[in-house]
């Protein structure tokens, strides 16, 4: 009877597991405010372009600007520069929309993709390369549904782009996929409106696989696809009215320092997440429970022969 309700507890939290996906939290960094050292702004538009007007194949870069890498190594092949991170980097690919490396324009940023976050290199004109601080935003502040950004990557010397699969309140069906822009320079947030495009189908596949020399186009990818479309990157951003807020920790916790706290607040813990937030460690448990329920109800039925 005890291994019974054993085998029927197991099950409910594997229910209950699969049900919410999500953990307190990643819920709590999805909804936090934003934060106070940055600023939101207009919606940046992105339109179609006729086969007349687009420019010539030469004129887009890629995002990963030229450099490559390996599970921990990073390489710049043009200029002969490689080197070892301490940290496994975020690779989903191949081509150059799933490298964890992004080289900027000019050649002298390297910004690289890890689990925990992104991390930036200054690299010097004789291959010399040094981290230093950087602090990005994690979540989308959008209304409705929330995701978190990753894959950061180049679009100018100045502006980053990066991407975020939205997914139901599990996070377990991808929605829609966004992309963002950030200007470092005013430390704001504008997020790509794709409306005009139309896309309805293949969302999974979405991609930016190319940025235009002039920052006024984008090579999309849609499946087997390639388009490009008309967007201004280089313009400064239209920065939205900043609603009042307190500092909080959804966001990548380095350059600036953050002001210091009181001795007897507690520092929170940041939570490791992965490039997209996924329910793979919900998963492993839902697995592991399932397999010792049956496992013990075999037993059960066992011992009774």
């Amino acid at each position: 009877m005890r291994i019974l309700l054993f085998v029927s507890f197991c099950i409910v939290l594997a229910v209950e597991a699969l049900a919410h996906g999500r953990s307190a939290e990643m819920i709590r960094m999805l909804n936090a405010p934003v934060p106070d050292w940055m600023s939101l702004a207009e919606p940046v538009k992105v339109e179609p372009t006729t086969e007349q007007s687009l420019p010539a194949a030469q004129s887009f870069r890629p995002r990963s600007g030229g450099a490559t890498n390996s599970r921990n190594r990073v390489q710049i092949p043009e200029r002969g520069i490689e080197f070892q991170v301490d940290y496994s980097i975020v690779w989903t690919g191949n081509n150059a929309e799933g490298l964890g490396v992004s080289l900027s324009p000019d050649g002298t940023k390297l910004i690289v993709s890890s689990g925990t976050g992104p991390h930036l290199y200054e690299i010097d004109s004789n291959g010399q390369h040094k981290e230093i601080p950087i602090r990005l935003p994690e979540v989308t502040y959008d209304d409705g549904p929330k995701g978190f950004i990753s894959k950061w990557a180049w679009a100018g010397d100045d502006v980053l782009i990066g991407k975020s699969g939205i997914t139901d309140e599990r996070g377990h069906e991808l929605l829609e996929v966004r992309f963002y822009l950030f200007h470092l320079k005013e430390q704001a947030l504008a997020r790509l409106d794709l409306s005009a495009l139309k896309i309805s189908d293949d969302i999974a596949g979405l991609e930016i696989a190319g940025i235009g020399n002039d920052l006024e186009h984008l090579k999309i990818r849609l499946g087997d696809r390639e388009f490009a479309v008309k967007a201004d990157l280089k313009s400064p951003p239209r920065l939205l009215a900043k609603p009042d807020s307190a500092p909080t920790p959804n966001t990548q916790s380095i350059g600036q320092p953050p002001a210091p706290k009181k001795a007897q607040e507690s520092q929170p813990t940041r939570a490791t997440r992965s490039e997209e937030p996924t329910s793979s460690t919900s998963w492993s448990i839902i697995v592991v429970l399932i397999v010792a329920a049956v496992g013990l109800l075999w037993l059960l039925v066992k011992n009774r022969k």
